[in-house]
């Protein structure tokens, strides 16, 4: 299991990894399983550095996706880059990149910008 792998697992168990410094940080701690945790420490210069660019990826794909989120109504899905509409198996349907095998929709910074979104949706802002 590469870092990579480690933050689509954790993304599909729930838990948020931040990074503060040189530390991880995540939550809810509870959900972290002792393999999980070993991983977390097998990989964590790689997890830094990806999360570290991961919040410029997220810092975009956020403003692509706002104008896409109506205040009301439902809402569709967000596109980070609208080629990406008719992105073939293997590739993010909200970005285009590629994305490891096990993920079916999103990349780990659309599946981030899209919570972002949301959350800004429902609290108003």
């Amino acid at each position: 299991m590469g870092a990579a792998d480690v933050l689509a697992e954790l993304t599909r168990r729930g838990i948020e990894v931040t990074v503060d410094g040189d530390r991880l940080r995540f939550r809810p701690q509870v959900a972290v399983t002792s393999d999980l945790r070993a991983a977390l420490i097998a990989h964590k210069p790689d997890l830094i550095r990806l999360l570290g660019d991961d919040r410029d990826a997220v810092t975009w794909r956020v403003e692509a996706m706002r104008p896409q989120a109506p205040r009301t109504g439902a809402i569709p899905f967000l596109l980070a880059r609208p080629e990406a509409r008719t992105a073939p198996l293997g590739v993010c349907m909200s970005c285009g990149d590629p994305i490891p095998q096990g993920r079916r929709l999103r990349c780990v910074p659309c599946v981030r910008a899209v919570e972002q979104v949301l959350n800004e949706v429902r609290e108003g802002r």
